[in-house]
């Protein structure tokens, strides 16, 4: 029994220098990045500021879009050691093989943003809640055309159909679209693109001249969907008769800018800061042998034109 007392204290007193070490040493995490864009860049930024000030160091690899250079960026990391990958996959199949590699060094790896359909090959998973976010911008919608009668017609731009949280926006945006149950939804996919976005606005309205509300999957597309409405003589402010509901999903300036001046309804602004913070203290509790539940996601806010300028401060790109 004494005997046993002591492999358990000598366990104990082992699990404790091996945090200390750790804590003690310079932590370094690498960031393989899928490619840069405003948002992209916002998160980023939130991740960098929460490693600074736990004093962790930040090795930003960035694959501009190419799925084999995330690969080799991958590999890299595992070679230079690191402690922990968070990553944002630019395609989950191509780099299977190195967050393998990355399980079997025994480097944690947290997916961010975008989440990995193999669970096998990450420890956690923090993004924004997509289809929650999708949800509160038709909500909105539905509010603002739940006294029109006969049909309505409601543009839907999508994002990509390979993002999950393009596919999730969508499935929130039409959960809370079926409260409206005269709504016919036509939906246009986009691939983030903003000039797809424009030309997939102007031939609906083409073809369906009597659309009444727009959805963008991504705020950046709503200048887009302003220069189509300006051209055909629809682009009417909020609480003008003829006004055409327009809402998105981001926080980008483009999204603030227009429902400032009120073409745009509102906007539901992605919490940045918090995904960068959980990404963060998830990637230091693995660190230290913690463990931690697999997924957590984070919901934006809705903020409408009466009152996005007064919470601008809370708005991620309202200052770009």
């Amino acid at each position: 029994m004494k005997a046993f007392k002591k492999l358990v204290i000598l366990a104990l007193l082992s699990a404790s220098l091996l945090g200390q070490w750790v804590m003690a040493k310079e932590i370094r995490i690498g960031l393989a990045v899928d490619q840069l864009f405003e948002s992209r860049v916002a998160e980023n930024n939130a991740i960098k500021a929460a490693a600074k000030k736990r004093g962790f160091q930040i090795i930003e690899v960035v694959a501009d879009g190419d799925a084999q250079t995330q690969n080799a960026q991958i590999q890299s990391l595992i070679s230079q050691r690191v402690d922990a990958i968070l990553v944002c996959a630019v395609d989950q199949n191509t780099i299977n093989g190195a967050l393998m590699r990355a399980q079997r060094a025994r480097i944690p790896v947290i997916a961010y943003d975008r989440k990995l359909p193999n669970e096998r090959v990450y420890q956690a998973y923090v993004g924004p809640d997509s289809v929650q976010d999708g949800f509160l911008a038709g909500q909105h919608m539905v509010k603002q055309l739940k006294d029109h009668s006969g049909e309505i017609l409601v543009l839907e731009l999508l994002g990509a159909l390979n993002d999950q949280n393009g596919i999730d926006r969508s499935k929130g945006f039409q959960q809370a679209l079926q409260a409206l149950p005269n709504a016919k939804i036509i939906s246009v996919p986009t691939d983030w693109d903003s000039a797809k976005a424009l030309a997939a606005t102007q031939n609906a309205f083409q073809a369906n001249p009597s659309i009444k509300a727009v959805f963008a999957a991504t705020d950046t597309q709503i200048p887009s969907i302003e220069t189509v409405l300006i051209g055909l003589g629809k682009a009417h402010p909020v609480g003008h008769p003829k006004h055409i509901v327009v809402t998105g999903v981001n926080g980008s300036n483009d999204g603030y800018q227009a429902t400032k001046k009120g073409f745009a309804d509102g906007i539901v602004v992605m919490n940045l800061d918090q995904i960068g913070e959980k990404s963060i203290a998830l990637a230091e509790k693995l660190i230290k042998k913690q463990k931690v539940e697999k997924n957590h996601v984070v919901a934006g806010y809705f903020y409408h034109s009466g009152n996005i300028v007064k919470n601008k401060d809370k708005i991620w790109g309202a200052g770009q």
